[in-house]
């Protein structure tokens, strides 16, 4: 069993906020996720059943109106990058890794492989390990399911470079800024840094919303790091495949669920082929190849050769959707399947120059239901 160390209030508080470009939540998210938790009357305790689902207003401002940046990169035609082949200067700070005592104590879980956790005395959740032991296969065509990240890691050659672009872990019910990891995210976020261990440098990039440098701060921990770099970055706050937020809010109101427009956007399906919602969001394909090309490649795996963004599933979801060339199936417009917490997409760089997207996942499933 372990206990979380101190973290200094100062280390977030410096942290300058611009916007709130979050997740969402269709109930109270304060509760563990119902991926991988003991139902009541378990031999582990009981625990809500709250979704990891949709934080806030999904696109453009957060469930209190907090209006999120808007992309400091203008959309360029798919395939080229602004940056050339000049490796951009990068100013990282770094930080003593040093976590806030959440009350968290971890011990096995009686079935299965993993870990149930415990803050603060009451039950928070399990964190399960993936039960799928079927081989990743690095030289597959596509991928139609998430892999964990630890199979990726592990299949990594030594001339590769890989980003991790991850959903934060899990939070409080707040989705503006003042939502943060609670203990479970931080138990979480422990667990993916130990799948990815390694004596290798890894530098971190995450929003400017404080629970994605938390997530940071503890995969850091995870990974048996002393020290960690990083880098706040706007164009992860959200609202990145935001094209036309008035005409946005339109489609809403048109719906039961802003995140089914959203999803019917990302997988170009609607109830009427006459209708869609192109004059409120960028092509998915030509918007998510510019970001791969000018902010994933260009930017963060010029820095490190193992590196880890973490931001947020308004932004993620759509990314996943698109580096599967759709073929995942997360359609919240059908079954309210959405992204999970510390799941997202694997970038791995080869020498040769191509490039490889993998849907990745951190716990033990990849999507869960809103």
């Amino acid at each position: 069993m372990k206990k979380l160390a101190v973290l200094p209030i100062s280390l977030f508080a410096a942290l300058a906020l611009t916007a709130c470009g979050d997740d969402s939540s269709s109930g109270p998210d304060n509760t563990p996720p119902s991926s991988g938790i003991e139902q009541p009357g378990s031999s582990d305790g009981t625990d809500p059943t709250s979704s990891a689902g949709p934080e806030g207003t999904l696109p453009g401002t957060s469930s209190d109106g907090i209006e999120l940046s808007s992309s400091s990169i203008a959309p360029v035609d798919p395939g080229t990058t602004s940056s050339g082949s000049t490796t951009p200067t990068v100013e990282f700070t770094t930080e003593a890794v040093a976590l806030p005592d959440m009350g968290c104590v971890t011990e096995p879980v009686t079935f299965g492989s993993g870990v149930k956790v415990t803050c603060n005395g009451e039950f928070a959740g399990n964190i399960l390990d993936d039960s799928d032991t079927s081989p990743f296969d690095p030289n597959a065509a596509a991928y139609t399911s998430f892999v964990s990240i630890k199979k990726v890691f592990a299949a990594l050659q030594p001339t590769d470079k890989a980003v991790f672009i991850l959903r934060h872990a899990h939070r409080t019910a707040s989705t503006d800024v003042d939502g943060v990891l609670t203990g479970l995210g931080y138990e979480q976020a422990i667990s993916v840094g130990k799948q990815i261990a390694s004596t290798e440098d890894v530098k971190y990039w995450h929003s400017e919303i404080p629970r994605t440098q938390q997530t940071c701060m503890a995969i850091a921990q995870g990974r048996g790091q002393t020290t960690f770099s990083h880098m706040a970055l706007k164009d992860l706050n959200g609202g990145w495949f935001e094209k036309d937020h008035a005409k946005i809010e339109e489609y809403n109101a048109t719906v039961s669920s802003s995140y089914d427009v959203v999803s019917r956007w990302a997988y170009n399906e609607y109830p009427d082929p006459t209708v869609n919602y192109d004059e409120g969001f960028y092509d998915l394909m030509e918007r998510g190849t510019q970001f791969m090309n000018e902010i994933i490649i260009a930017q963060v795996a010029a820095q490190s050769r193992i590196s880890v963004v973490v931001s947020h599933d308004q932004m993620l979801y759509p990314l996943t959707i698109f580096a599967t060339s759709r073929l995942l199936e997360m359609k919240h417009h059908e079954d309210k399947s959405w992204l999970n917490f510390l799941a997202g997409v694997a970038v791995i760089i080869h020498a040769d120059g191509s490039v490889k997207y993998v849907p990745v996942m951190g716990l033990d499933e990849g999507t869960v239901q809103s």
